[in-house]
């Protein structure tokens, strides 16, 4: 009897019981179901997150004091000849400084904000700025350090509630007491995503000299934290490695923290990955589960069609033969379980794309389906084989004799 008509045989076998098949079938589709949907949302999750990440920091690296090792923007300040050094590199230079301000909620009552000192131009510098309003200050304002500001959205809600805040005048107050007016040229948008809570705070955006000659607390020529946006094709490791070292050859090892995004996005995969493996291993117990019951279908069958087995091998087959039918009986039922579990996590997967704004990519990969095909396929044929064997040991005398 060839293959084919033992696929042929199988089919009718399980048409002919299809209760009896649904109900074995059916861990295979659970699990099958599980496996691919669990594999498919760590993969559309990590595609997520590496978006909005980029959304917000873009492909960059950053320089900041080493704060594990006990430096802070006092004892390791980023200089002019640093950023100098920097420049040689295939990257924009953005140096920044940071200090606090404050600002009238109410007559007498006084609220904090961070005041950030930036180049002009920021938006082409960097693209994760993004006016919403207004403009952001030219090259020219800020060299010239003229009291203009752009303001984050939410600073633009809290000094200005209920009005546009383009073309207001901000007044602000530092903690030692001093004034500081602000002409607000422009409001960035809000930051979107998962990570947009990162850079959700009340930020007023100013030049650097502006704030160098009036905060207190900041010495001309130092700056806080530097971000190195990479320029199109630059090698993002191969950079990274690059201002470490021109930062260690300077100051010596630990003093200064160099990240890049995708130093993050590795740790981001990782953690999916190890998270896609735990909960695929538990979806893949209900491939177990499904197994022993596709084993305890065909050992009833077996059972049932003694007389049948019986009669093949009177007429002249093989225990070979008998076995191969089994078999494959066992393994079309598995693989029919297996192409309607990936049929429902793909339904599933498409329905989270639709309805959940996270998960903004639809992924169901090629080598996910023909995996948890090939899975179930496997599971059919090790569960089938004990009672394949046990069909294929019948004495085709005491078979006949069954009743």
């Amino acid at each position: 009897m060839s293959p084919l008509e033992n696929f042929r045989m199988a089919f009718e076998s399980l048409l002919g019981n299809k209760l009896r098949s649904f109900l074995a079938l059916l861990g295979i589709v659970i699990g099958v179901f599980a496996v691919t949907a669990m594999v498919s949302l760590g993969q559309m999750a990590t595609a997520g997150i590496t978006q909005d990440l980029e959304a917000i920091a873009g492909r960059s690296i950053f320089v900041q004091p080493n704060f594990n090792e006990g430096q802070d923007f006092t004892s390791a300040p980023i200089r002019e000849e640093d950023l100098v050094a920097l420049q040689t590199l295939p990257v924009q230079v953005i140096p920044q400084l940071f200090t606090s301000l404050q600002y009238e909620s109410r007559p007498g009552e006084r609220r904090s904000l961070q005041l950030q000192g930036t180049p002009g131009d920021l938006p082409r510098l960097d693209p994760t700025t993004r006016v919403a309003r207004g403009r952001y200050f030219t090259e020219a304002e800020a060299r010239g350090g003229l009291a203009v500001a752009v303001l984050s959205d939410r600073a633009a809600r809290e000094l200005f509630p209920g009005r546009e805040a383009v073309g207001q005048v901000a007044r602000l107050y530092y903690p030692g007491g001093s004034r500081l007016e602000l002409t607000v040229v422009g409001v960035l948008e809000p930051p979107s995503g998962i990570f947009g809570g990162l850079g959700s705070s009340a930020v007023v955006f100013a030049p650097i000299p502006l704030v160098w000659n009036t905060a207190p607390n900041l010495r001309r020529g130092e700056y806080a934290f530097v971000v190195l946006s990479l320029k199109k094709g630059a090698d993002a490791r191969q950079v990274t490695q690059q201002v470490r070292r021109i930062f260690e050859s300077r100051y010596g090892k630990g003093k200064y923290q160099v990240q890049s995004t995708e130093s993050f996005q590795d740790t981001l995969r990782s953690v999916t990955l190890i998270l896609q493996a735990l909960l695929g291993a538990i979806a893949g117990l209900s491939l177990l589960v499904g197994g022993i019951g596709i084993m305890n279908i065909m050992l009833v069958s077996v059972t049932e069609r003694t007389r049948e087995i019986g009669l093949r091998k009177a007429l002249g087959a093989t225990s070979a033969q008998v076995r191969q039918q089994f078999l494959i009986e066992a393994v079309v039922l598995t693989l029919v379980g297996g192409v309607l579990g990936v049929v429902l996590a793909a339904s599933l997967l498409f329905l989270v794309t639709a309805t959940v704004p996270f998960f903004k990519v639809y992924i169901l990969s090629p080598l996910t389906v023909l995996l948890a095909l090939a899975v179930s396929a496997l599971v059919g044929l090790f569960f089938g084989v004990w009672p394949a064997a046990r069909a294929a040991a019948l004495d085709p005398i005491e078979a006949l004799r069954y009743e």
